[in-house]
């Protein structure tokens, strides 16, 4: 990678100047990312895909090499009293594997950097690592190193290759107008979930929400077949929310779109205790996070594969809007029919 700033001089000493000025907490974490990817550039070939999507794609003989890291900070993705160090490990591994699948590939191989208090049980930490093994084995992954260091809390990150094949990968861009919009499973579960652990602590109740939140289902063999059967357009997996993720699928695909508030997918469990958290049924599940579902886009000729997908793989696919052009942005129709502009999109670090 090479750096691509301006040129010294008077442009280059004003650009300097002028962030000074400027906070992290004004332009957020997507608009810290824009201006490393303005910062960076590339000229290796062999990089098909980089800073802008979900995995970083190298050409590699006749496959691709796939890659993707991700991290978690005590007292920022997680606390203690929320987790337990098996599922703090296996959801560390997990939120990884996601991204993979958001591209169609196969993950293949991780490394694991952890900084760690020196006060910390080693109890903690073999159960930490009994929870990444239980969910390697799950998609058939192998630690293959890693480094770790002393730290006030505990941080984790991992770094996780996979492979896939070249015509046969899913990137965020791709999506065309008249495109559909879908979504797997159902949305807002895992947010919902932690509300209740915040609240209650990890004897909340109901279980099957906290383990939503605790346990994500990344859709590999569903993010494979979608990539295998050119099914899809575009993708990306369901991590900071519905609405901030698809407005990074519509940014790098150059297009706007149109959600239907009233065919979001809700579980049962979800719509029953959701009173309890918020006035608008539907706020968790366009901007919690943390579902780790795949939101997609495909050709309205496609509807009867995705269907039958669906039925192959037991998981719910919702068509929840579909593709307009661009100067439309992205708007969601609400149960009175109205079009609005949400204010909030979802999580975003540093604002």
């Amino acid at each position: 990678m090479t750096l691509c700033l301006p040129a010294a001089g008077r442009p280059y000493a004003l650009a300097i100047f002028l962030e000074d000025w400027v906070e992290l907490r004004e332009i957020g974490e997507f608009g810290l990312i824009d201006r490393i990817r303005k910062w960076t550039c590339t000229h290796n070939p062999a990089l098909l895909k980089g800073i802008g999507d979900d995995v970083a794609v190298i050409e590699s003989g006749k496959k691709v090499l796939l890659i993707t890291t991700d991290l978690l900070i005590e007292d920022i993705h997680f606390e203690l009293n929320w987790i337990d160090p098996f599922h703090l490990g296996k959801k560390a591994l997990l939120v990884n594997i996601s991204d993979i699948a958001a591209m169609g590939g196969t993950p293949k191989y991780f490394l694991i950097s952890l900084g760690l208090p020196r006060n910390l049980s080693l109890s903690f930490i073999s159960s930490f690592y009994r929870g990444l093994k239980d969910g390697a084995k799950r998609f058939g992954v192998d630690l293959i190193g890693g480094d770790t260091s002393v730290s006030g809390k505990i941080i984790v990150n991992i770094c996780l290759l996979g492979e896939g094949k070249r015509g046969s990968l899913l990137f965020r861009s791709g999506a065309k107008v008249g495109d559909d919009l879908f979504v797997s499973g159902t949305l807002g579960d895992a947010a919902l979930g932690l509300k209740i652990l915040q609240k209650n602590g990890p004897q909340g109740k109901p279980r099957g929400l906290i383990q939503r939140h605790h346990s994500p289902s990344p859709r590999i063999q569903l993010g494979q077949a979608l990539a295998r059967h050119h099914g899809a357009t575009a993708m990306i997996d369901v991590s900071d929310g519905l609405l901030i993720d698809a407005h990074h699928l519509l940014a790098e695909s150059g297009v706007g779109a149109q959600i239907w508030e009233d065919r979001i997918p809700l579980s049962n469990l979800y719509q029953k205790w959701i009173h309890l958290f918020s006035k608008s049924p539907y706020q968790f599940a366009l901007s919690g996070g943390e579902d780790y579902e795949l939101l997609f886009t495909a050709r309205p000729e496609m509807r009867q594969k995705v269907s039958e997908l669906a039925l192959s793989f037991k998981i719910p696919i919702t068509h929840i809007g579909k593709i307009v052009p661009k100067s439309e942005g992205l708007h969601v129709i609400g149960l009175d029919g109205e079009k609005y502009s949400p204010a909030r999109l979802g999580f975003e670090h540093f604002k």
